[in-house]
């Protein structure tokens, strides 16, 4: 049963409503038992003062020598609604009302001191009374033994009264927990109704379809924190879905042409008999193999920053050193595919960056450029300083580019012209320059100036104390 309990109340909106209506059920108890003493403080503290004022009355008259019965009917033989009695010091009856008959008022539990007495009896008819005890001056209530006054009238209108009351609070009480409850069911169901749109929108969402936002300005302010939060989980997660779905087509896409050669390679190797022909196979096969190796060093290296496994390690370094640094290193390469490469605007600038991934950034620029530079034409590097910091500047010719070109530039595989591409070029140098500025908090732009190709990369804020 416990557990059956359990289960029940797992649900948020059980939950709420069973505290709620607990809460209010509460509430009204606790609120009709103090009504009720109020208002029956309130009939006994006038019945009390009724009381008090017949006290006096009858005192008055019998300190006076007029017959109470004969001013006062409800006293009399056949009134049967108010009594009195009156007593000596050693509790013997001096008098009472004729409506007592021969039966006397019950005495008080206890002798009256200064202040009136009330208490609770049964009146010689048999009825429930309530009566008040007082004590008089020897004299006052007529006679010189007198000691001890009571008067007691009928509660049986009170009585009913009261009952009347307690019915009506009762009934008020228990229609007002039927509408709490009623108003507890429709307020929780209303207030989890944008909780339960929210789980019902996070359900809908699947790797299959585009990633509809959660956070909208529908949403209470409350739940906005977990939408937001939902909104950055399900962002990282559709981007790792995306780039292992972008990995996985580039992969089939990339190794597909060098598996294909190192097929018919390998099948022209197996037919024999001719040494070079094998010789020429194993060669183009080993080139296919070196394309496949640089395309996953390329796709494995994208991945792992693409996904922040990598972070980037600031330190201080001077941007001229770093850019001397590359051109030495490519300058067999360069002498090889064009007449040189020139340097333009070389101040010192000190930064702080990661060195290892900004140096992977400008060989690959510098590479690009003099790869697909003409013959002819002459590639210009240099540092330049602006009001926002220092840029890193590379220029080619590129004839074949145009202005809606460079939109595609840094795209994974891309190449205006596919048969005029290197073949030691892997179709990811743009593509993991553009990422690697991505970590760094660097801008790669690129634009067209007089049939040139201009890559400027920053801006590189000024070291402090440099």
């Amino acid at each position: 049963m416990w557990s059956l309990e359990r289960g029940w109340l797992k649900s948020i909106r059980r939950r709420l409503i069973v505290a709620l209506v607990g809460g209010l059920g509460s509430l009204l108890v606790v609120m009709f038992l103090l009504l009720d003493q109020m208002l029956d403080h309130h009939l006994y503290a006038r019945l009390d003062a009724q009381l008090l004022d017949r006290a006096r009355a009858v005192g008055a008259l019998l300190a006076s020598g007029t017959p109470v019965d004969a001013l006062m009917p409800e006293f009399r033989e056949h009134g049967h609604t108010d009594f009195y009695t009156i007593w000596d010091r050693q509790g013997a009856v001096l008098a009472r009302s004729s409506s007592s008959g021969e039966q006397a008022l019950a005495g008080p539990p206890q002798a009256p001191a200064d202040a009136p007495l009330y208490y609770d009896l049964t009146l010689p008819d048999g009825h429930r009374g309530r009566a008040v005890a007082q004590r008089v001056v020897p004299g006052h209530a007529g006679d010189p033994r007198a000691a001890v006054l009571t008067v007691a009238i009928e509660r049986t209108d009170v009585d009913m009264l009261e009952r009347r009351i307690h019915l009506s609070l009762l009934l008020v009480s228990l229609l007002a927990a039927l509408g709490a409850a009623a108003l507890a069911i429709v307020v929780v169901n209303r207030g989890l109704r944008p909780l339960l749109r929210l789980g019902t929108r996070v359900a809908a969402l699947s790797p299959e379809t585009a990633q509809v936002p959660l956070l909208d300005a529908a949403l209470p302010s409350e739940l906005a924190p977990l939408a937001a939060a939902l909104d950055r989980a399900f962002g990282r997660l559709y981007d790792a879905l995306e780039r292992e779905r972008r990995f996985a087509r580039d992969v089939a896409h990339e190794l597909r042409t060098p598996l294909a050669e190192i097929r018919t390679s390998t099948e022209l190797a197996l037919r024999g008999g001719d040494a070079g022909r094998a010789a020429a196979a194993l060669a183009i096969s080993l080139a296919a193999v070196e394309r496949m190796q640089r395309s996953v060093d390329g796709l494995l290296a994208l991945a792992r920053y693409e996904s922040g496994q990598a972070e980037p390690q600031p330190e201080p370094l001077e941007l001229r050193a770093l850019l001397e640094q590359q051109l030495q290193a490519l300058g067999r390469a360069a002498s090889a595919r064009a007449p040189g490469i020139q340097r333009e605007g070389m101040p010192e600038w000190w930064t702080s960056s990661d060195a290892l991934l900004l140096e992977r950034i400008v060989a690959n620029l510098l590479q690009n450029a003099v790869e697909y530079a003409p013959a002819d034409g002459r590639v210009a590097t240099g540092v330049v300083s602006g009001a926002d910091g220092a840029w890193i500047e590379i220029r080619n010719p590129a004839p074949d580019l145009a202005a809606p070109d460079l939109a595609r530039l840094g795209e994974r595989f891309w190449r205006k012209r596919p048969e005029h591409a290197p073949d030691a070029h892997g179709g990811l140098g743009l593509a993991l320059a553009r990422t690697l500025a991505r970590v760094l908090g660097l801008e790669l732009r690129f634009q067209l100036v007089a049939g040139e190709l201009v890559a400027r990369l920053g801006p590189f804020p000024a070291l402090r104390g440099a």
